[in-house]
């Protein structure tokens, strides 16, 4: 039952053998059969070449061989005393799947043949007295899969290897645009918080203290660190905001309000296309949302609005209180909790209002400390 068909001749298989396998294991085959005189015969057949050919008188011994060497081609008579050559071959499959294993023996039927293929996976089959060109060929050709399958499993792990390092490279590309964007983003700001006198390091505030809140939200990871951005970027569409408007020392008129209010959209509008800032973003278009659904632009409501968005206006309202303007002094942080309680349920989310009061008044102090202490190296 071997090859059938043209065959190569056996030197020019030999040669495409070397050219393909590269471990030693792949030139190495194991002949087990408890006949000597078998062995012998064997040894004959693959003479011609430089296969190595380690032989054992049983299954026994055979398996103590290959606790210590690896072989390309495992080579099993069938009828052998103790374990027969169908059980001696599973257990190879076990102890090297990549073993190519053939199978001889005197007289077979079609029933253990097909057995023999479905558990053991069979490269081929050969009955005695064996043709010595089938089986030499039958034997190059195994050795030739298994050295393909070396070289596969070879590639294989260059490939991985090569995915690995591309995701690498891609990450720390991105990591590099992420923080050249953020260090431009960090110069608007700067430049818009001095601008704007009267909201001098407001941004940086609001940014801690919406890292404050969100924690006791449970928020973390990488939603924390959207909601912080957000809040820093809260006002960058400021920048679009005409300064005769921006810092007009009195009340604005009606027309004036329309321009100033289209800031939340110009800041959406200069943060689009910056994948990582997506839902930091958000936050941005949707800070001066209510969630009675009378705020801008868009009249949102309730859970409609994004939630760091809902953080944010807690926050803001409250950094505009408790902070100083040219025109008054700043409230109390009591006097800022009692307005945000009374826009409770109508400006700001109640349940974030009752997580906003179990943050104690000395860890929002600690902020402003940072903040005017360590204005250069603010962690965004």
């Amino acid at each position: 039952m071997g090859g059938s068909g043209e065959r190569p001749e056996d030197k020019k298989v030999e040669c495409s053998v070397v050219s393909l396998v590269g471990p030693a294991e792949a030139h190495r085959v194991l002949f087990v059969d408890d006949e000597d005189a078998v062995r012998r015969a064997f040894r004959r057949t693959m003479s011609r070449g430089d296969i190595e050919v380690v032989t054992a008188g049983s299954a026994e011994e055979a398996l103590e061989i290959l606790r210590t060497t690896t072989f390309g081609v495992v080579i099993s008579d069938f009828h052998m005393p103790g374990i027969d050559g169908v059980r001696f071959l599973a257990k190879v499959n076990t102890i090297d799947p990549h073993a190519v294993r053939i199978l001889v023996s005197g007289k077979i039927d079609l029933q253990v043949a097909a057995y023999a293929v479905n558990q053991v996976g069979l490269f081929g089959l050969f009955l005695k007295p064996w043709d010595p060109n089938e089986l030499r060929f039958a034997v190059h050709k195994a050795l030739e899969q298994r050295a393909l399958s070396v070289e596969n499993r070879r590639l294989a792990a260059l490939l991985s290897h090569k995915c690995d390092e591309t995701m690498r490279l891609a990450r720390n590309l991105e990591n590099d645009v992420q923080s050249r964007t953020t260090s431009l983003l960090i110069g608007m700001i700067n430049a818009l918080d001095l601008r704007d006198t009267e909201t001098h390091w407001h941004s940086r505030r609001v940014a801690l203290y919406a890292r404050r809140l969100a924690e006791r939200l449970s928020f973390e990871g990488e939603d924390l660190l959207t909601i912080e951005r957000g809040s820093l970027l809260h006002d960058v569409g400021k920048i679009g905001v005409s300064d005769t408007i921006l810092l007009k020392p009195g009340k604005l008129t009606e027309e004036e309000w329309v321009e100033m209010r289209k800031h939340s959209e110009y800041g959406y509008r200069i943060l689009e296309g910056i994948d990582f800032l997506g839902q930091a973003r958000e936050l941005v278009h949707e800070h001066h949302e209510r969630w009675d659904g009378n705020g801008y632009p868009r009249h949102l409501a309730e859970r409609n609005i994004y939630v760091g968005a809902r953080i944010f206006g807690i926050i803001d309202a409250y950094d505009a209180i408790t902070s100083d303007r040219p025109y008054r002094k700043g409230s109390s942080h009591d006097v800022a909790n009692a307005e945000i309680s009374r826009m409770k349920g109508t400006q700001f989310d109640p349940e974030i209002v009752d997580a906003w009061f179990s943050i104690p008044a000395q860890d929002l102090e600690a902020v402003r400390e940072i903040v005017v202490n360590d204005r250069e190296s603010y962690p965004f």
